[in-house]
């Protein structure tokens, strides 16, 4: 949700495609460019917040969702849970006008607005990007547009070098840190009439995995006393293959972490379904970024296509009970270019007219592997050849532009309502509790939006 130019995922109002440093630019620089003129921390909190949508921090995710070659085993047909009914509709925003007018779709909304303090230390308190009167208006406004709505705002830290999660859950033996966090949550829940709590803290080294999760044990409770909710935000997971169920050790704990998927970096290792499954009331995969923006492994491809969606909803459905499981799919793509090193853009539908106003070939769905055999000039395209046997035999429901740019062929992949509806039957057919997506924004496909205000009209 905070979003930093040098690799998360820009919002659209603000992202400047033509000044975006690349991806290789941003991961050998220690600090992002806005740590290094930070305001006063009041102020950095709310800047923090205002200009980041969050599913672009996986684009710092430094090794890459696995991705299978195909095999000759047939796919696994999702297994049906118990759960039943209609798939519940949550959304995270950075934008109130936009919340507000589409507040009567939701069943839960999740306002993007509270970050941590401090950088490498933190201090208990909480950074907001909406001020005391906003946060009192701007609730009544959406309890008054619909009077079912559960707000249940984000709490937002990407772990990178520049910023850590330390002693807000209780690292260093600040136990005395961790407990006055949890004090500032109950007080901003109480204090402005939220339904709960969302906490997103991604990124975090696996040796604060016990560390994070007696803080969930013990704001959980806090919450239940008040008979308040508790979502959480975690990396998405598949299951491994190994024959052998291996443990990794990690400094700093106890146990060792059970590795029965196959994501072994550190956001992943932190985020124990099992566990969350027990204690949070809400778990929300954020099933995005397969392929980030960045120029290695594993190159230009779709952000959420259905066949990874399934690998990630038979991991977690052993894990997480039907209905407190939620799919979390993007509303983005993202633009590479296939033949130089060109900044990678993101995509929005204000993006994608304007690529399509010129001379381009549209791909729905995209087969990536007939692309390049079929086209001419493909074989310069090294930066998806290179990747091609992640592609094969796999066809994509996601649509794909292919176009020139300053001498330079770009594809770029986005999100329009026939990708996004059969993600959605996916996730319906799943039986699960409901979905998220990243993120609500004046600048999604009003086809998408169209699409929502009648599948999801109460």
């Amino acid at each position: 949700m905070s979003r930093k130019k040098t690799g998360a995922e820009p919002t659209p109002e603000t992202e400047n495609p033509e000044t975006t440093p690349s991806p290789e630019a941003a991961e050998t620089t220690p600090q992002p460019w806005w740590l290094r003129f930070r305001l006063p921390i009041a102020i950095a909190g709310l800047v923090i917040i205002a200009g980041t949508p969050f599913a672009m921090r996986l684009a710092h995710h430094e090794p890459q969702a696995h991705i299978d070659k195909p095999t000759d085993q047939p796919v696994v047909a999702i297994q049906q849970s118990t759960k039943s009914g209609p798939l519940k509709a949550s959304t995270w925003s950075t934008d109130y006008k936009v919340m507000l007018q589409y507040a009567e779709l939701y069943d839960e909304l999740h306002p993007f607005i509270y970050s941590l303090k401090g950088r490498h230390n933190n201090p208990p308190e909480l950074a907001s990007g909406w001020g005391h009167t906003q946060k009192l208006e701007r609730v009544k406004a959406l309890r008054a547009k619909n009077p079912k709505l559960k707000i249940i705002p984000t709490i937002f830290r990407w772990e990178n070098p520049g910023e850590k999660i330390n002693e807000v859950i209780g690292m260093g033996g600040r136990k005395d840190i961790r407990d006055k966090h949890i004090q500032h949550i109950i007080h901003e829940v109480e204090t402005y009439g939220y339904d709960g709590i969302d906490i997103d803290y991604e990124g975090m080294s696996c040796g604060k995995k016990e560390k994070f999760e007696e803080f969930i044990i013990l704001l959980s409770g806090e919450l239940k006393k008040r008979n308040k909710l508790l979502s959480v935000a975690v990396h998405p997971k598949t299951a491994s293959e190994a024959e052998t169920i291996k443990k990794k050790r990690c400094g700093g704990l106890k146990n060792p972490i059970v590795m029965d998927f196959r994501e072994d970096w550190r956001g992943p290792l932190t985020h124990d379904y099992a566990f969350l499954g027990k204690h949070a009331d809400m778990v929300k995969i954020m099933a995005y970024e397969l392929h980030p923006r960045k120029y290695r492994n594993p190159g230009p491809g779709p952000q959420a296509p259905g066949t990874w969606l399934a690998e990630i909803i038979d991991y977690a459905r052993d894990k997480i009970p039907a209905e407190k499981l939620y799919m979390a799919i993007p509303t983005y793509g993202y633009d590479w270019g296939l033949n130089c090193r060109a900044p990678i853009k993101a995509v929005y539908y204000s993006d994608v007219q304007r690529i399509r106003a010129k001379e381009h070939k549209l791909q729905q769905p995209t087969d990536i592997g007939k692309i390049l055999a079929s086209e001419k000039g493909a074989k310069s395209w090294t930066n998806l050849r290179k990747f091609r046997d992640i592609h094969d035999e796999k066809v994509y429901e996601d649509p794909s532009l292919w176009y020139n740019s300053g001498g330079c062929k770009r594809v770029a992949f986005f999100m329009d309502k026939t990708a996004f509806s059969e993600k959605m039957a996916l996730l319906q057919k799943s039986n699960l509790a409901g979905f998220s997506f990243w993120q609500l924004t004046k600048d999604n496909d009003p086809e998408i939006q169209q699409f929502l205000s009648t599948s999801l009209k109460r």
